[in-house]
């Protein structure tokens, strides 16, 4: 989990009402169903796009086959071609829709199960961090976690080093590298009326994914979660049951496996290499085949926490009551 934003006492936004154990349960229930749905829906619209290539590849075939007939012209043959594009959009955006649902999934019964074990209340602007239909205010950014300071300052001094913007504007437009490296961390450069560059919080939806989970998010489509060891030592030392801690820790040592397995697809290849090792591209599929689960795995994970949850509460509360 990330640190939250450093603020001088004197800008901290001020806590919103906590919210309560029952509301928290039916957000987390809420989740579960969406995120079940969008799953669903993105495994039917992958069919539907395995059968428009079935039949695309029928066009190919038959055109194939006779001289000149891929340049005449064919309505049908126009036809499939339009689905099979509209099914690959439609595949592609339920794949990440539903990836982002589980991913806030999972980083919400996290954050809920974490604050409930230590007796601290859960925060409703925190909570809805991920929600993608959410928007928040300057201030309430700052009860995400997010970059910090330190961030914020190279963040301008690679827009600085980079040179002045083109754009006079009020939105700094500097190079891609500059630009990339705030986006990275959910930010945006701008200038001031006086023309300096400024590092402010980016208030789109989707910058408080990379905000909240840094290259976790960026580079594999996770969100930054604990690893299981130290998962399964917050609970323990909260006085969490030991087959609740375990439970806990079976999901979360599957999230990490997934997890190293999209590292290891992500490292860089010997291009020097004279021969591909078929031991080496078996491995690398069965790693795509590991990682194309991810969203499941996510979701195994969430609604582990969120079954559990009930029991981390109880236990707290027992712990309060010594």
């Amino acid at each position: 989990m990330r640190e939250t934003t450093d603020l001088p006492e004197h800008l901290a936004p001020s806590p919103p009402p906590e919210m309560t154990a029952t509301t928290v349960d039916a957000v987390l229930a809420d989740l579960a169903t969406v995120a079940g749905r969008l799953i669903a829906d993105s495994t039917a619209a992958q069919r539907e796009l395995d059968e428009r290539d079935d039949e695309s590849e029928r066009w190919l075939a038959q055109d194939g086959s006779l001289a000149g007939h891929r340049s005449y012209p064919n309505p049908s043959r126009a036809l499939s071609s339009v689905r099979r594009a509209y099914a690959i959009e439609n595949a592609r955006l339920l794949r990440q829709s539903s990836r982002e649902i589980v991913a806030w999934w999972a980083d919400l019964a996290t954050y809920a199960a974490l604050s409930t074990a230590a007796g601290q209340p859960i925060n409703p602007v925190r909570a809805a961090g991920a929600d993608p239909s959410a928007h928040l205010t300057d201030e309430e950014l700052h009860h995400l976690p997010g970059p910090s300071a330190d961030v914020r300052a190279l963040a301008r001094l690679a827009a600085l080093f980079a040179g002045p913007p083109v754009n006079p504007d009020a939105t700094a437009d500097p190079p891609v590298d500059a630009g990339e490296f705030a986006s990275r961390a959910g930010l945006m450069l701008q200038r001031s009326p006086s023309g300096d560059v400024i590092v402010i919080d980016d208030p789109f939806p989707e910058a408080r994914l990379p905000r909240m989970w840094g290259d976790t998010w960026v580079k594999y489509q996770m969100p930054a979660l604990l690893p299981a060891d130290e998962l399964a030592a917050a609970f323990t030392a909260a006085g969490v049951p030991p087959t609740v801690v375990e439970a806990i820790r079976t999901a979360t040592t599957a999230v990490d496996d997934v997890l190293a397995a999209a590292a290891r697809l992500a490292e860089p290849e010997d291009v020097d290499a004279p021969v591909r090792d078929p031991a080496v591209a078996a491995e690398e599929e069965a790693l795509w085949e590991h990682v194309e689960r991810t969203t499941d795995i996510l979701a195994a994970y969430a609604r582990t926490l969120t079954d559990h949850l009930p029991a981390i509460r109880t236990a707290a509360r027992q712990r309060a009551q010594r």
